[in-house]
């Protein structure tokens, strides 16, 4: 295979100096991939611990629910549920790490109206919907971290794809032609030498 570039010593300098910056990058692509790693498994091991609680919060919320329905029906519960108003503010923000988007979250929940008296509810009916408000803040903690999660894994595929191209093609084409160039220049260093040693002779 022939070098794509012409055998000159300017060619040889460039294609060094490419070569150099491809190998530093590399590293720095290596160096990057292998943080994004290492925050990846900090964030699962916080993903699960999160995803294990909120199942259980589920599973409790749903034997609430069966509770309150046994005191005072699913419909009046549910009526009294769409007359609680909340003031619920969610402001979402993104900082940046390793060149990565990651959503950061101010949440905050308070009930701030309650259209309902004391006669027609229990107990189970204050403690379901302050539970279930409990809920929704881990779901977004669980949604928060499953998109950081996401986010970083999609930037660890690509920053191995490159770091691939760069080990696998990319360099190793630029060290071939640099070999090439090279081999050429020292062959036409040596003809020249010849030459030269003929003229002398020559002249002699």
């Amino acid at each position: 295979m022939s070098s794509k570039y012409l055998p000159t010593k300017s060619n040889m300098i460039k294609l060094k100096d490419s070569l150099e910056s491809s190998i530093q990058g590399y590293e720095l692509l290596e160096r990057k991939r292998i943080i994004l790693t290492k925050e990846i498994e900090k964030y699962e091991e916080n993903f699960n611990s999160i995803e294990k609680e909120l199942y259980g919060m589920i599973d409790y919320g749903k034997e609430l629910v069966k509770e309150v329905n046994i005191d005072i029906g699913i419909d009046n519960f549910i009526n009294i549920a769409n007359g609680v108003k909340i003031d619920d503010y969610i402001d979402i923000k993104n900082v940046t790490l390793m060149g990565v988007e990651i959503p950061s979250i101010i949440h905050k929940q308070e009930i701030v109206e309650r259209d309902y008296g004391f006669f027609n509810t229990t107990n189970k009916v204050d403690e379901a919907m302050l539970y279930f408000n409990k809920i929704q803040e881990k779901l977004i903690d669980y949604a928060l971290l499953y998109t950081t999660i996401s986010r970083l894994r999609r930037e660890v595929v690509k920053v191995r794809k490159r770091s691939n191209a760069l080990q696998n093609i990319i360099i190793p084409e630029m060290e071939r032609n640099l070999k090439e160039i090279t081999e050429q220049l020292e062959e036409r260093e040596r003809e020249e030498f010849s030459r030269l040693k003929i003229v002398k002779k020559r002249i002699e």
